[in-house]
């Protein structure tokens, strides 16, 4: 069965001050785990790509009472993150100093493929101050939702490596306390519909007894009182940003996204509707939320429309199934991970897409 370990240490001293609320040593089945890696990746996929459409294109197709076409839904950094993410994981095969250096070579490797989209970044760095956005597939939040599923049943781990992919690209507290929490979410969707499933509806207040950040606690007390009121994901965004428009804050991104996980965790089209009616920026927020109900509740429970007009070229939706099917059984042991190589990246297809598109 699951353990609980209410007030547990991490194990490595050097680890941002966090308490494990649940065991990250809990093996579950493999048809389980296939379902959750494929769930992170088509859900976060899905997310982003209604994220970066138009809010009158959201508001057409989640205000309507019928189903719609959603048209052609294209995703983003997010996405191509997560995949460089588990290209990583099996170039290092298993070991930690091997990952975060393939990490990083590959993400360096992935911008200098993004010309339009680099010269958008400095521009925009000079004009304003970063606000821990993410920033060309550099999302510490959806690496460590991946990093979750992937290295579920490898001991404390699997936070190891969230740390250190976190701090590739942002050396803050904070940043890597959100991390935590997405990938604490994610242990949670994955354990639903098995031997060891926990309550969705506690998720708040065990989160709030496993940060060390007082300031993160203090917010997470603001949302647990929003919960309490059944108050909507606008309103709790409100709450969060103190603003109307929502802001791509990475901190901010994981408790408004985690906050609408506990509110609609099988309710995808519901959660990502309450979601849509926000303004701003929700490129960070949707694919966090999307991930952890996908992973939660299976990609066989997203409306079939929206997977079949969803596009990864270069790659196809049977690319990233091999890549799930190499993942499924990691759980036995390193030398699973070292036996399986990385599937090859389609380098051409990638420099045509981001050059057209600029992938923004």
């Amino acid at each position: 069965m699951l353990e609980i370990y209410a007030d547990k240490p991490v194990s490595n001293p050097d680890r941002i001050s966090w308490s494990r609320p649940y065991a990250w040593s809990t093996i579950i089945p493999a048809v389980r785990r296939q379902e959750s890696i494929e769930g992170a990746l088509i859900g976060c996929a899905l997310g982003e790509s209604f994220a970066r459409l138009s809010s009158s294109a959201r508001k057409r197709i989640f205000g309507s009472t019928q189903p719609v076409d959603p048209g052609r839904l294209v995703p983003s950094h997010r996405t191509e993150g997560m995949l460089v993410t588990v290209q990583a994981v099996l170039l290092s095969q298993a070991m930690s100093e091997q990952f975060v250096a393939s990490l990083t070579q590959r993400l360096r490797w992935y911008q200098r493929f993004q010309p339009i989209a680099c010269a958008k970044y400095w521009i925009g760095s000079l004009v304003g101050p970063d606000r821990f956005g993410a920033r060309l597939g550099d999302d510490p939040l959806m690496r460590a939702l991946v990093l979750s599923v992937i290295m579920q049943g490898h001991h404390d781990g699997a936070l190891d490596w969230i740390q250190e992919s976190t701090q590739i690209s942002y050396a803050n507290r904070w940043v890597t306390q959100a991390s935590f929490l997405v990938a604490t979410a994610t242990q949670i969707a994955q354990f639903q519909r098995t031997a060891h499933q926990a309550s969705v509806s506690g998720l708040l207040e065990d989160l709030k007894a496993a940060t060390g950040s007082k300031e993160i606690e203090n917010r997470i007390d603001a949302l647990i009182d929003a919960k309490s009121k059944n108050q909507s994901v606008l309103q709790a965004s409100k709450i969060l940003s103190g603003k109307d428009r929502w802001q791509d804050h990475l901190v901010d991104n994981a408790l408004l996204a985690i906050y609408g996980y506990v509110r609609y965790p099988d309710r995808i089209e519901e959660g990502l509707r309450d979601l849509s009616q926000l303004h701003g920026d929700l490129r960070g927020v949707m694919p966090i939320y999307a991930a952890l109900a996908t992973v939660h509740s299976s990609v066989g429970k997203i409306p079939s429309r929206w997977v079949e007009r969803l596009s990864l070229y270069p790659y196809s939706n049977q690319w990233v199934q091999q890549y799930v099917d190499r993942c499924a059984d990691w759980p036995h042991g390193p030398e699973d991970i070292q036996a399986t190589r990385c599937l090859p990246s389609h380098l051409t297809g990638q420099w045509i897409r981001n050059l057209l598109r600029g992938f923004s």
